[in-house]
């Protein structure tokens, strides 16, 4: 029995140790690697693909801020902009060929957001290799001006596969430890008295 003890304890002390480890590097914070930013006023009823168009891979990511001074409907694309000029064609600019598409290919959409006069900012990792691509849309019947600042970033590690890797380690290592720990603790009260 002190064997298993001794065994699951040794365990449990390497599992909750790298499980800390693990919680440290995907808390430390992501490098920027490029970063372009403009603006531009959105026509009614009118899409437009920013020139912000990347591969991206799970360490890699792209921050965006927007500010919108009206309704805006943002996408990041898991595609290239070629995809939706081949599909759509030549009307790819106005917004209900642009819902027909994300409507065939729902997949497509890696991330959906909207700016109702403010600002909007978000992180996009994807969960694999893809390309990536911003899209505003404008549903509404007038002119959207719109400010933006996207970055390329890069991490050590996925933050969130490996934090939940971590937020599974560290439980099970301390369960697995705290036998052992209670035993040592035991037999070092009772032979310091």
């Amino acid at each position: 029995m002190k064997r298993w003890v001794l065994l699951l304890g040794r365990g449990g002390t390497v599992l909750l140790t790298i499980g800390l480890a693990l919680l440290l590097v995907s808390l430390i914070p992501s490098a920027q690697l490029a970063t372009s930013a403009g603006s531009t006023a959105i026509p009614p009823e009118w899409v437009q693909d920013v020139d912000v168009e990347t591969i991206l891979t799970p360490q890699q990511g792209l921050q965006i801020a927007i500010v919108a001074n009206g309704t805006l409907d943002v996408y990041i694309l898991e595609v290239s902009s070629h995809v939706l000029y081949e599909w759509v064609g030549d009307d790819f600019l106005n917004v209900s060929n642009f819902e027909e598409f994300l409507e065939a290919n729902p997949s497509s959409i890696g991330w959906h957001g909207e700016v109702r006069n403010g600002t909007i900012t978000h992180e996009y990792v994807p969960t694999k290799v893809t390309n990536a691509t911003l899209v505003f849309s404008n549903p509404s019947s007038e002119w959207v001006p719109v400010d933006f600042e996207v970055s390329k970033t890069s991490r050590i590690a996925p933050g969130m596969k490996v934090r939940n890797l971590a937020q599974w380690a560290i439980p099970i290592g301390v369960v697995l430890a705290l036998p052992w720990f209670v035993q040592m603790w035991k037999k070092r009260r009772g032979s310091g008295t």
